[in-house]
């Protein structure tokens, strides 16, 4: 039998000890199996080792990053026979580390999952964002924890999606609740038929027409961006956007809009231009959905921002 890898992520005090604890003693995670927690962090909460070996899970305490090796996890193999383990993660270990070490046969890493305090998560993206980088980029599902009133979701999303645009979030009040991000008030009106992107909402907007078209079908958008080359489907079609630091200036992710305009073959990469349109529907074949391409009907080159990075506050 193969023996299933569940890794947890996040910083201290993120909430992963309940999370996991949560997952072992509430669900029927462990019904039918033979489970092994590793934990490698010991925050405020702690576990109740005859609560856990009660699930038919035993509890392991790794105190250095130096000891995920093979040979560690052919001891664990060895003694344990487990055919699931729960890794809680250190923050402030390599996750690198970790996922580039050779596993036992027939042992995977068959999910990532990351905690993140949303009320926190602000100074990590200013302060860490390297560190928060490697805890991100891999996982499958995260949940952001902690959700109050005073919080944008939408800032929270696009700041991860920057860095992993396929992973699932999950936005957690702090009654346990489970939040959705509609309820977030985008910093221009969708309910006008004319919208004028600001600089600084550039990010803000391409996001949320990639993941909900069919707010902007028919809405006349002017914005500013680069010209990042002509699109590959489309004669006149080409590639608006900017890029999102998501690691450091030389690690950075592209945020943008298909557009459409009969000069973009006299436009070169790199050049910025600020356009305005009206908002089509096409169906991406890669994508299997309907997105959004902007017919624009005015096209001049303007200045280059003195930021030019996408941000999301």
């Amino acid at each position: 039998m193969k023996t299933r890898i569940y890794l947890f992520t996040g910083f201290l005090d993120s909430g992963k000890t309940s999370f996991i604890r949560d997952t072992i003693i509430d669900t029927d995670f462990c019904e039918g199996e033979k489970s092994l927690l590793l934990v490698s962090e010991q925050g405020e909460i702690e576990y109740n080792q005859e609560e856990i070996e009660a699930r038919n899970c035993d509890i392991v305490y790794v105190h250095d990053e130096s000891t995920w090796t093979y040979d560690y996890f052919e001891d664990l193999k060895e003694k344990y026979s487990p055919t699931q383990v729960l890794i809680e993660f250190n923050g402030m270990f390599n996750v690198n580390q970790l996922l580039s070490c050779k596993l036992p046969e027939d042992w995977s890493i068959v999910q990532v999952l990351t905690t993140i305090n949303a009320e926190t998560f602000g100074l990590y993206i200013q302060n860490m964002r390297s560190l928060l980088y490697q805890h991100v980029v891999y996982t499958d599902l995260l949940i952001f924890n902690r959700i109050n009133d005073s919080i944008k979701k939408s800032f929270l999303r696009n700041n991860i999606k920057a860095i992993n645009s396929t992973c699932q979030i999950i936005y957690e009040k702090e009654d346990g609740t489970v939040n959705q991000l509609d309820e977030d008030d985008l910093p221009f009106d969708i309910s006008c038929d004319e919208l004028y992107i600001l600089d600084h909402d550039f990010g803000i907007f391409c996001m949320d027409a990639l993941d909900h078209p069919d707010k902007y079908k028919g809405k006349k958008v002017t914005l500013k961006g680069k010209f990042i080359g002509r699109d590959k489907q489309l004669d006149d079609g080409f590639v608006l956007g900017r890029l999102a630091m998501v690691c450091c200036e030389e690690d950075t992710s592209l945020i943008g809009m298909v557009c459409e305009h009969s000069s973009a073959k006299q436009l070169m990469p790199g050049e910025w231009i600020e356009v305005s349109g009206m908002i089509e529907l096409i169906y991406d074949q890669e994508l299997g959905g309907e997105v959004c391409l902007l017919k624009v009907d005015y096209l001049k080159v303007v200045p280059p921002l003195e930021n030019e990075y996408v941000t999301f506050d």
